[in-house]
């Protein structure tokens, strides 16, 4: 005995569900036994055809409601006439659709009903394949999100082209931002107590005369957010507000985007907020545009910025080694050592270039010296004294997708959505907002 399977799409009301009003065949294949994990599942190829063929039923159902069931004109009142059937594309995730749509015609008149699944829905895309293209354009290069996109739906198509994810990313990203300018649902009802302000920015190679632009980026989120991943090697976030902008506005976006997200973080009149930072001004602008929202402010000098720089700076190897011996003094919060130590270190230094490295190291100690804290006792006491104790907003945002390649270049143009995009996806926001994102990108 041979067992068979069928599946099949039906239509029904739900007031009499016992009466099929529409019937149809959609797949009927042999249930054989399987011999490996090939044959055990239905398999890619099936699964998309049955996809294809279930969704071709749904939409051309579906497209049927649009039908002017009164039959008269909105415009004369007069009777319009059939006037053929259209056909029309739609795209979904893994399928592309031919539609066909009944057309219909005033003959007093001339007016007509659309004929396109684009004049009914304002796009022939399916939201969901917006979202995917868009969420692999802020993480992939756009060629890679098309090759992705090739790969699930086991064919090449159209419109997963590179061009399309690119516009799709942007559109979806300026939308993102529009939107998150306006939402007020968002912003926290509760008063957060205490909260943590990273800001940061990365150098970015660009389309442009100058050789690189800088994007600039914040997140903010409570210190109970910070977790230990599963393993316990490292340190994540469970819940932030990340913002960026590559806008040459004097920081402009960058201070007001924070400012709504620290709003959404609640922060208060009550709240204290430690503030970190690599020690650039205009990082440090965007901080002291938050303080008069806050109760209180400690600023802190980023460790694992300042530890990276002692880290970078070239020397002959005795000097290096005094140089590390100085973090000593630093990561204990003891400037007027450190300082000391760095005046012998010049002493010592015979070239002019040494010197000019120690001096200009020596330089960014002073210019920090109010936000040099002794890291020793935060770190027992378990406070934030380093973004890299939750996740670094360069990384994240910037370096992952827009640095990976060192041949890929950017306008300030076409890096802007990608950034917005990127910091709702790292955001709270991203599972609240896509679909509002979706619908409103052009």
């Amino acid at each position: 005995m041979t067992i068979r399977y069928r599946i099949k799409f039906e239509t029904y009301d739900d007031l009499e569900p016992n009466i099929t009003i529409k019937s149809k065949e959609v797949m009927d294949e042999v249930l054989a036994k399987p011999t490996n994990s090939l044959n055990y599942g239905m398999g890619q190829e099936k699964q998309i055809e049955l996809i294809q063929v279930i969704q071709d039923n749904v939409l051309n159902e579906k497209t049927k409601l649009y039908v002017n069931t009164k039959g008269e004109c909105p415009r004369c009142k007069a009777r319009l006439s059939k006037y053929g059937i259209s056909k029309s594309r739609f795209f979904d995730v893994y399928t592309d659709h031919q539609i066909k749509i009944q057309r219909l015609r005033c003959e007093n008149c001339k007016y007509e009903e659309p004929r396109s699944i684009q004049g009914i829905l304002g796009t022939d895309v399916s939201a969901d394949l917006k979202k995917v293209q868009a969420t692999l354009g802020a993480e992939h290069t756009y060629r890679d999100s098309e090759n992705i996109l090739t790969l699930f739906s086991g064919k090449e198509r159209k419109i997963n082209n590179h061009d399309r994810v690119k516009h799709t990313t942007e559109s979806v990203g300026i939308a993102s931002q529009i939107l998150d300018k306006e939402e007020k649902e968002m912003i926290a009802s509760t008063n957060a107590k205490e909260l943590v302000l990273n800001v940061d920015g990365g150098h970015i190679k660009t389309t442009e005369e100058t050789r690189s632009i800088e994007a600039m980026t914040a997140v903010i989120y409570k210190p109970e957010a910070i977790k230990a991943n599963k393993k316990g090697t490292r340190n994540v976030l469970t819940s932030k507000h990340c913002v960026a902008s590559v806008k040459d506005d004097n920081q402009v976006e960058i201070i007001s985007n924070t400012i709504v997200a620290a709003l959404k973080q609640g922060i208060s009149k009550d709240t204290h907020i430690t503030a970190l930072s690599d020690g650039a001004k205009n990082c440090w602008n965007v901080i002291d545009a938050i303080k008069p929202m806050c109760g209180s402010m400690t600023s802190i000098l980023d460790w694992f910025h300042m530890a990276m720089k002692i880290e970078n700076i070239s020397l002959p190897k005795k000097l290096k080694e005094k140089l590390i011996r100085i973090k000593w003094h630093l990561w204990r919060g003891k400037v007027d050592n450190a300082l000391i130590r760095l005046e012998q270190l010049i002493e010592l230094a015979k070239s002019n270039k040494d010197i000019e490295k120690i001096k200009k190291f020596s330089k960014y100690i002073i210019n920090n010296v109010d936000r040099i804290v002794d890291y020793r006792r935060r770190q027992k006491k378990g406070l934030v004294f380093t973004s890299n104790l939750a996740e670094s907003t360069v990384e994240s945002l910037i370096n992952d997708r827009c640095k990976g390649q060192q041949h890929m270049r950017w306008s300030r143009e076409g890096l802007y959505p990608v950034l917005q995009l990127r910091a709702a996806i790292h955001s709270n926001d991203w599972k609240h907002k896509w679909k509002d994102a979706v619908l409103n990108a052009v």
